[in-house]
């Protein structure tokens, strides 16, 4: 049953800076045991003065990791990777999932199912310095028992590509979102990818008391209290173990956790992902524990900003920009919003493309925009919905989702069969010559789309202006939302002529974008005719 109501959905999605109950449909199952081992965001620029993660200080506070763990031990000699001792279908218990918050529909034909998953987690320490290229050592450090949830979505058996997306989820909004869910599930569906997406981190489960959020607008009391029946067993020793958990998810997701969490599925490549705040600790994963692990057959990191965590999950630790490192086999994929851009300063963090990494930057989006808002809710993306959490200025409805979806398709592409992505120019950025702490300006043409990054036919055949950049609401989560600004009909009339001039450069841009692999067919001739609907409304005939 789904219980949370749309207005909150909503809201929360937006507060939740782009991070973003449903029914079981799988039988229940006796808790299964598999064998023992075998083998939250910081964002440096911070306009609203204490952080862009909303609950970075609740998410330390809420669970004091050190004293959750004043008796845990040093872990056994085993080898990586370890996998959860007991895995349990949740189905028939409580009230049913909580799903988390920007839920994509369930797409026909799927299954959805949770388990409840625990065993003993590891923390780790840092092993020498903290460099910016990335290549960070880490150890072993602590155990400590934990137990979290999966919620598991597989296509039709006959569909099944043999990949499976597992999703680190969000936090920030004080409760699970799942964001990169809402924004791919569609190319999830037609491309025949299994999903997993995981509470990983300690707010979803233990819940925060206090947050930035308006009282009442979100459930942040966690798992165990929102539903005690289901979720009551649940317990997570604080954040320092959360890179364990997700390594253990994606065991699981492979197919090695002693369960057979797909349903009789048989994966043969796993990527993780995750975004914004998920995005920074998938950044200390990547470079400090996949390497020890070993499970994850590439990566997605969305909306990142510059730094990242130490492994012991200490966020005050590095106080740098630092890279993906390169000398790994697996493929990571960043993809990049203006917003993520110079507003969270990834541009100090850049690297050139190579064989392991690739990074897409592009034009016309904002770190949360539109799609976030209307995906919860059913609805249709509209600037317009930024009302709904204060927002004075009409919010970006630029091409994230569109252009995200062809970053999954050419990432699975990538880890299946070695086919690297195509490579993104990088967004013109005015700056980064000056101090540190100086402030991050993208380069803007006449109208004030941003010059350079990826090119749709939004930004390359425009009718209004979409950017990354505050509307003018920084004092809230707006300031995540960018903004949309309309062009005045007599300049649209005047570049284009009349509908079918502007049909003509739509449909280049269009053709273009698709040649350059920064659209999929099928996304490209659906942005056309929206595109196209618009300018009618706007006049042009």
């Amino acid at each position: 049953m789904r219980r949370v109501s749309l207005l909150s959905l909503l809201i929360a999605i937006a507060l939740s800076a782009a991070a973003c109950g449903g029914d079981d449909t799988a039988e229940s199952a006796d808790t299964a045991t598999a064998g023992a081992a075998t083998g939250s965001d910081t964002e440096r620029a911070d306009p609203t003065g204490d952080g862009v993660d909303a609950t970075a200080t609740a998410t330390d506070s809420a669970v004091d990791t050190a004293s959750a763990v004043d008796t845990a031990t040093a872990p056994a000699e085993a080898p990586m990777p370890r996998s959860p001792a007991e895995i349990t279908d949740a189905a028939a218990t409580g009230e049913g999932i909580i799903t988390p918050l920007f839920n994509a529909p369930l797409p026909v034909g799927w299954t959805e199912t949770e388990y409840l998953f625990g065993g003993e987690a590891t923390s780790y320490t840092t092993v020498g310095e903290l460099i910016e290229d990335g290549v960070w050592t880490a150890e072993e450090d602590a155990t400590a028992p934990y137990r979290s949830r999966m919620i598991v979505r597989t296509p039709p058996a006959a569909d099944f590509s043999g990949v499976v997306f597992v999703e680190w989820f969000n936090v920030t909004a004080g409760t699970d979102s799942s964001p990169d869910w809402g924004y791919v599930a569609e190319e999830l569906a037609r491309s025949g990818h299994a999903y997993v997406g995981v509470s990983v981190q300690a707010v979803g489960i233990n819940g925060v008391e206090e947050s930035r959020l308006e009282a009442g607008l979100v459930d942040t009391r966690g798992l165990v209290v929102r539903d005690p029946a289901r979720y009551g067993t649940l317990e997570h020793p604080g954040d320092a173990f959360a890179f364990d958990i997700f390594t253990q998810a994606g065991v699981a997701a492979a197919g090695a956790g002693g369960v057979d969490v797909l349903g009789g599925l048989e994966p043969t490549h796993v990527i993780g992902m995750g975004e914004s705040q998920s995005a920074i600790f998938l950044t200390t994963y990547i470079n400090a524990v996949h390497p020890l692990a070993g499970v994850y057959d590439g990566f997605l990191v969305h909306s990142r900003g510059d730094g990242a965590p130490a492994p012991t999950a200490d966020r005050e630790a590095f106080d740098g920009s630092v890279q993906i490192r390169t000398d790994l086999d697996e493929p990571v994929f960043i993809y990049e919003t203006e917003t993520d851009i110079n507003l969270l300063e990834y541009a100090r963090a850049r690297q050139d493309d190579g064989p392991s990494v690739h990074t897409w930057e592009v034009a016309g989006t904002s770190h949360s925009d539109a799609w976030a808002l209307a995906i919860a809710g059913g609805l249709e993306a509209d600037a317009s919905l930024g009302a709904f959490i204060g927002c004075q200025t009409p919010i970006n409805d630029g091409p994230h989702h569109e252009t995200l979806l062809a970053a999954v398709h050419h990432l699975a592409a990538w880890v299946v069969d070695g086919t690297a992505p195509p490579s993104s120019p990088r967004i013109e950025v005015d700056g980064l010559d000056g101090p540190p702490d100086g402030e991050l300006t993208i380069v803007r043409d006449e109208l004030g789309i941003a010059v350079g990054g990826v090119r749709t036919p939004v930004v390359d055949a425009p009718i209004r202006t979409l950017s990354g950049d505050p509307g003018g609401d920084e004092d809230g989560f707006c300031f995540l939302f960018g903004q949309t600004q309309p062009i005045d009909p007599a300049a649209l009339v005047e570049r284009y002529g009349d509908i079918a001039g502007y049909r003509a450069e739509l449909q280049a841009a269009s053709d273009a974008s698709v040649a350059a692999g920064w659209l999929l067919p099928d996304d490209a001739a659906t942005m056309v005719d929206e595109e196209a609907a618009r300018a009618m409304d706007l006049g042009l005939s």
